[in-house]
């Protein structure tokens, strides 16, 4: 029995499986103190690549100031 259309959304209410499962995953998400929205975490991660990036430009840019043409 599916109990959820294409898009994964249910269309039994309350009593649907996947839904009480994945509303399982986010209150045990809650209660460790983790963040059930992934928003959160893909921009941290993007923010530490920014930070990456700009450290590495600037250790290049620092070695071709110090040590001139490579």
């Amino acid at each position: 029995m599916n109990c959820c259309d294409t898009q994964k959304n249910c269309d039994q209410g309350r009593d649907c499986i996947l839904r009480k499962q994945r509303i399982k995953e986010i209150d045990d998400a809650y209660i460790k103190g983790h963040d059930p929205d992934p928003y959160h975490e893909t921009l941290d991660t993007f923010k530490d690549l920014v930070a990456i990036i700009i450290f590495v430009s600037c250790v290049a840019l620092l070695s071709y100031v110090l040590w001139g043409k490579v």
